[in-house]
């Protein structure tokens, strides 16, 4: 009965949560209010000390899966090179203006789609700036069709998107024609592990045939390959247009809380939980579970790229043909920029801190100037009411709940992304209006 209770409570507190966040993406960041980026501002924001990541985006894809929200076209191979060349040439621009970044995070898209062109990408990079590592992402079937040996020395972390080992799931999401059988991306994800030093796989649940037992099923084949880190989290249905194709393939919401703790059982014992969505084995050498979207500020280059530091979002043209003209013009990649209000920054401190499963009251002061309850008088009643976080001393420390709470709060920064990309779409050329002032 008392789980039952807990349990109800949870149920509510998610939907609420929901229902509040829906509610605050689309008045925070709505791009109504985004601007042009002019030179003078583009100079001036140049920060003194590196920026944590510098995020490439490469936009093509063979064929685009439905779920996916992010900036993709169907692969051309003169477009694409093409593309190659604007992007290098906007990668040199940036570190020639006194950029430094720790890191590089290559997304896309299909980033390994030419080879050729990556490695020349990534060759460039190191040879123009210190970088302490290269990530990645990479679907399945690469590492058959592919020559990854040429990544070796390049790539220090290969990010697989497999979802699933599910056929039933590949079948539906339009995953088993493009990357094979569950058996068959197995042996894939084997070949990587064998290669690059450090090997994330990324899984998702929350599919309409999904159940506890089937996540566990899924996470016990991943176990099987004994990645280096594992990210899983719900599919994301998001509040735009993707919402209808994510949701076709989406379970019920209330599943997922007994699906995360089906994800945490299997996991358990062989990986640790850094954040409720990632999960760092602790067997052999260990590693540093690194996701591009941990919190640290990010300079985003390439057609369909974002770019978060300071206060500000960064935009880029999501027009390919436009991007490479810009470039071409010389002018930068990124056309528009948007100011993040104090609280929207806040609300974020707040998701990683219930990632990290404690909200350190002198930490967050130091940080800020606030207390947490000066800082969220609102949403520390919400947490505690929820049963999501415990007084620890001076701090709070999530719980069971909490840590599920948490990943709520990732899914609707992912959604808040997914919002962002939709309305960049729309936003005016600027490469048209450059050549309407020239004419």
């Amino acid at each position: 009965m008392k789980d039952s209770r807990l349990n109800t409570r949870l149920l509510l507190a998610t939907d609420s949560l929901d229902w509040v966040m829906n509610r605050t993406i689309k008045q925070s960041l709505s791009l109504k209010n985004a601007t042009p980026l002019s030179v003078e501002s583009d100079e001036n924001a140049i920060p003194s000390k590196p920026i944590e990541t510098l995020y490439i985006h490469i936009p093509f894809c063979h064929t685009l899966c439905r779920f996916c929200s992010f900036h993709k076209v169907k692969f051309s191979e003169p477009l694409a090179r093409e593309y190659f060349v604007a992007l290098r040439q906007e990668i040199r621009e940036v570190i020639a203006k006194g950029y430094r970044f720790n890191r590089v995070y290559i997304g896309g898209g299909t980033t390994t789609i030419l080879e050729d062109e990556l490695i020349k990408t990534i060759e460039m990079i190191k040879g123009l700036t210190p970088i302490r590592e290269v990530s990645c992402e990479s679907d399945p079937i690469y590492f058959k069709e592919g020559n990854p040996q040429l990544l070796n020395g390049l790539v220090d972390r290969m990010s697989i998107g497999v979802q699933s080992f599910d056929d039933k799931i590949l079948k539906a999401s339009g995953r088993f024609e493009k990357f094979g059988s569950g058996l068959e991306q197995a042996d894939y994800v084997a070949r990587a592990i064998a290669l690059i030093p450090t090997v994330n796989l990324d899984m998702m649940y929350g599919f309409k045939t999904q159940t506890p037992e089937s996540v566990h099923w899924d996470l016990k084949q991943t176990l099987r390959l004994k990645p280096d880190q594992i990210t899983t989290y719900p599919l994301t249905i998001g509040i735009g247009k993707n919402r209808k194709k994510a949701g076709s393939l989406a379970g019920d919401p209330h599943a997922l809380w007994p699906q995360f703790l089906a994800v945490k059982k299997a996991l358990s014992g062989r990986y640790l939980m850094e954040f409720p969505w990632t999960f760092s084995r602790n067997f052999g050498q260990a590693v540093e579970n690194k996701y591009v979207l941990d919190g640290e500020d990010c300079f985003g280059v390439g057609s369909g790229a974002f770019g978060r530091f300071g206060e500000q979002f960064r935009i880029s043209s999501f027009d390919i043909q436009d991007y490479i003209q810009l470039i071409k013009q010389q002018q930068s990649g990124t056309c528009y920029t948007k100011q993040i209000e104090s609280s929207a920054l806040l609300q974020h401190h707040l998701m990683i801190m219930m990632g990290h499963g404690r909200l350190d009251n002198s930490v967050f002061y130091q940080h800020t100037g606030k207390t947490l309850w000066q800082a969220f008088p609102l949403e520390m009643s919400y947490l505690i009411g929820a049963g999501a976080i415990k007084k620890d001393g001076s701090q709070y420390v999530t719980t069971e709940q909490g840590q599920f709470i948490g990943l709520k709060m990732f899914t609707g920064f992912l959604s808040g992304m997914d919002y962002l990309r939709e309305q960049a779409r729309d936003l005016p050329l600027i490469h048209q209006e450059l050549s309407a002032e020239i004419v």
